[in-house]
């Protein structure tokens, strides 16, 4: 499997076959509701019809995405001077007043949460038969594009989203509001560390207790995904419901991957239904134990063996140790009130980072200088500490080859090779040991996520061929998030030959999953991008103008999945 182990009985997606298929799920749901890849034409033909107008005192500025449920736009409030994200709800999907009015009730009930971790619900309002919502407009990544980017997070990190979202889910529950669509497209991460869920309310209005014809041509495989057993038969929902969402999606975020994978709808429903997934600690035997039986009773198929509530799981998760000494048993057999324990990003990586920026934009800077500041940018995002490393290393090659010599630990997974090359952080051995242990096909994952940072090291050190051998790798991969990966660092390297016209011919079809790359490759394709036009003598385009004068990393703007 091309993202991870596949579930029991289930067929890899990577698996060649004779009949047409669609796109692996994951890839699918990441098109259709984050509008990551290029707009069809009557996205764009909405886009247009909206921009500048008026809904109430909100001015509709532009586009951010698309979903099942709305088209999402960003808009100013103008009574407040704020940004705000408006979902605009598509026609279809409210012609019958039962619907329509069973979503307002459950819109103002959301619209009156308010926690720091649940996007706020501003208002609610119709105009000329346009139904609208107005929300926080979050400024950050979703789950799911963090994740396509950056692949597993650190056990700090996972576990400050996992406890935001738990604090989260426990103030909607105390207030009597299930979500019913938990899964990575609604879980914001902002650019201040902070997570925030989206959709209470809105993601009501598609699942509120009906059973989903799974069979239906065309069903989004979004939901199926991280579908709770009862979601999957129609039963009536509890909190339970989201805790078991919530629980796969841990899942996901830890084993790059959802538990259980398929090529229609109805097969993912149905192993919901049937199949226990594979053990994490079998696929990440680096994580503490406690924090894996966690996230499998959050998954437990009779929602009377799963966690009560969401104040149960956040006590637990509070109790999982970051050096993987676990403090106790879980609740079930060990109710004792747990201290809390917050992580804190480091300040030396945010001074770190400020610097390397105000290189970035400095007029007038030559290639030469663009790269040295897209090679600090690469090692920041693997640690501050390996920044400073890095900065201050000495020029001696045969020194470095001393620091490199230690002998590599052997892990059992893949994913725990690449858990254990992230802390050496840039030590290229480290990441070729997770290409050349772990073979297996159903490795496949880790192994990319290992070739992407071994040719981001390889690039620092000016060893091109080295580099452009895994490149070509990544390039050919069946995961549009390793393909665009791949194409821009070779890109980039035809670049450095002076083939600047293939160059160019390249990335520009690289223009639409532009999104797609991590704030790493996002600058390299900038600085490959200008250097080519400069060298043809040509002018950027207008598609990538707006692609170039954005911020890294913009904003999905609380979009969820609408």
């Amino acid at each position: 499997m091309a993202q991870g182990p596949p579930s029991r009985g289930s067929k890899p997606a990577s698996e060649p076959s004779s009949a047409p298929q669609r796109p692996v799920a994951d890839a699918t749901v990441a098109q259709e509701t984050t509008g990551s890849a290029a707009p069809p034409a009557d996205s764009a033909a909405a886009a247009n019809e909206f921009t500048d107008r008026m809904l109430g005192e909100l001015r509709i500025l532009r586009s951010l995405g698309k979903g099942g449920m709305a088209e999402v736009f960003l808009a100013e409030q103008t009574s407040l001077k704020r940004n705000v994200a408006v979902k605009v709800l598509r026609e279809e999907r409210l012609t019958d007043p039962t619907y329509l009015k069973r979503f307002k009730t459950e819109a103002l009930a959301a619209a009156a949460l308010s926690h720091p971790n649940i996007v706020q619900v501003y208002m609610i309002g119709e105009q000329q038969g346009t139904h609208f919502i107005a929300q926080e407009y979050v400024q950050g990544l979703n789950l799911r594009e963090f994740l396509s980017r950056k692949g597993p997070p650190e056990l700090g990190v996972a576990l400050k989203v996992m406890k935001q979202v738990a604090s989260a889910l426990q103030a909607a529950h105390a207030a009597g509001i299930v979500h019913r669509d938990i899964k990575p497209e609604n879980i914001m991460l902002t650019r201040k560390g902070e997570v925030k869920v989206a959709d209470f309310g809105l993601a009501q209005l598609t699942q509120a207790g009906e059973k989903v014809d799974l069979t239906q041509v065309g069903v989004t495989m979004g939901t199926p995904l991280y579908m709770s057993p009862e979601q999957v038969n129609g039963r009536k929902l509890d909190a339970r419901s989201d805790i078991y969402s919530f629980g796969v999606t841990c899942y996901h975020m830890l084993a790059g991957a959802p538990p259980f994978r398929g090529e229609t709808a109805l097969s993912v429903a149905v192993q919901h239904l049937k199949q226990e997934p594979d053990r994490l600690e079998q696929i990440r035997g680096d994580l503490p134990p406690m924090l894996c039986r966690i996230i499998h009773k959050m998954m437990a198929k009779n929602a009377d063996k799963r966690y009560a509530t969401a104040f149960d799981v956040l006590k637990d998760l509070r109790r999982v140790s970051l050096e993987g000494n676990d403090r106790g048993t879980p609740a079930a057999l060990d109710d004792e009130e747990p201290a809390a324990e917050e992580i804190t990003p480091s300040s030396e990586g945010g001074r770190l980072r400020r610097m390397a920026t105000g290189l970035w934009r400095l007029p007038d800077r030559s290639f030469a200088a663009q790269f040295f500041v897209f090679s600090l940018l690469a090692l920041l995002v693997g640690g501050a500490s390996a920044g400073v490393g890095w900065l201050a290393r000495d020029p001696d090659p045969f020194q470095m080859q001393i620091r490199q010599a230690a002998p590599i630990q052997v892990k059992e997974t893949a994913a725990a090779q690449y858990m254990y090359a992230q802390k050496l952080k840039t030590d290229p051995a480290a990441y070729q040991a997770v290409i050349d242990n772990f073979p297996n096909p159903k490795e496949r994952l880790f192994q990319n996520y290992a070739r992407q940072e071994l040719a981001l090291l390889l690039l620092t050190k000016r060893r091109y061929d080295e580099a452009l051998s895994l490149f070509t790798d990544l390039a050919a991969s069946s995961e549009s998030q390793f393909r665009a990966f791949g194409q821009a660092g070779e890109a980039f390297i035809l670049t450095q030959h002076g083939e600047y016209q293939r160059s160019q011919r390249a990335i520009d079809g690289l223009k639409p999953h532009y999104d797609k790359l991590d704030q790493r490759m996002q600058a390299l394709v900038r600085v490959t991008v200008k250097r080519n036009l400069n060298e043809l003598k040509r002018e950027l385009d207008d598609g990538w103008k707006a692609l170039l004068d954005q911020p890294d990393s913009e904003a999905s703007g609380g979009t969820g999945s609408s």
